[in-house]
């Protein structure tokens, strides 16, 4: 099954892996100058933001030479987030997908489409109501809704699961975020997140997981910050068709690194990488490093 780089319904809304967004108030560049993550910034009445994430990855599972298979997309998530208050945000995020799976015997199966979406809502529970607070501490709960249809190649068979653009689950998800300022030049986040997905496309289900991320942020320049940090995937056996499958199971750690840029007061420009260092996965598979560039406008 391929990995599961979904917009991890709260996990990037809440530590920021694929964008970014500042939290000062884009009319009077007041408040916190942290530039932070999208969902980990510090919410007020009426605040609206859009981001375009775009992302490269690569895997493969099995032995080279015997049955080993690759799976390559290039993804674009399109996301929105409203904040009502200044301690509760619901956002929405739809993904577009370009993959390619090919075996060892050189047979290739190509899917591009609509993947699935995720909503989040998320509660800000301790520093909200300050002009700079020295952390927040926020609540998320979300799901991942099986918007993916069922695509199928020109003979009309269905594509295999790995090709499919989401496994057409439906997935709760819930977290707890904390973000941290500390004065004008660092700050630090973390979350942690569980997802409990249901039985999805062909019978089969993903096993329930959960997601540790920390980053620390260096800002040298009011437009200019570098960030570093560690995302750690624990994830339990499949079911396919009822039985267990553990093949990509267990503990996936990787290095995050970025750079942040502000286009002015409300536009800002992420790139980054996450590298794989600790792969503790049961099966034989292989995941190179992921390529991320993110925009984010705060309207």
């Amino acid at each position: 099954m391929a990995p599961r780089l979904t917009f991890a319904g709260g996990v990037a809304l809440v530590v920021g892996l694929t964008s970014a967004s500042a939290s000062a108030c884009p009319t009077c560049t007041c408040g916190n100058p942290a530039m932070t993550a999208m969902g980990a910034e510090q919410p007020f009445s009426n605040r609206v933001r859009l981001a375009a994430t775009a992302r490269a990855w690569e895997q493969t599972q099995g032995v080279d030479g015997l049955d080993a298979v690759r799976l390559r997309e290039v993804r674009l998530d399109l996301t929105g987030s409203w904040s009502p208050t200044d301690w509760f945000t619901v956002s929405l995020n739809v993904p577009l997908q370009l993959r390619e799976q090919r075996a060892v015997n050189l047979a290739r199966e190509v899917a591009a489409g609509l993947g699935d979406a995720e909503v989040a809502a998320r509660f800000v529970v301790a520093g909200r109501g300050k002009m700079r607070p020295t952390a927040l501490v926020s609540v998320i709960a979300g799901a991942r809704v099986p918007t993916s249809p069922t695509l199928f190649d020109r003979d009309r068979r269905a594509l295999s699961l790995d090709a499919q653009l989401g496994p057409g689950s439906f997935a709760p998800q819930l977290g707890v975020a904390w973000s941290g300022f500390f004065g004008d030049r660092w700050s630090a986040m973390a979350s942690v997140l569980g997802e409990l997905p249901l039985e999805g496309r062909f019978g089969f289900r993903l096993g329930p997981s959960g997601l540790l991320v920390g980053l620390a942020q260096f800002q040298p320049l009011r437009w200019l910050g570098v960030r570093a940090g560690l995302d750690a995937r624990l994830e339990g056996p499949s079911l396919v068709g009822g039985q267990p499958d553990a093949s990509l199971s267990g503990f996936l750690g990787s290095a995050l690194a970025d750079v942040v840029f502000g286009l002015g007061a409300r536009v800002l420009l992420l790139v980054g990488v996450r590298a794989p260092v600790v792969d503790l996965r049961v099966g034989p598979v292989r995941t190179l490093p992921i390529l991320v560039s993110s925009v984010v406008v705060d309207l």
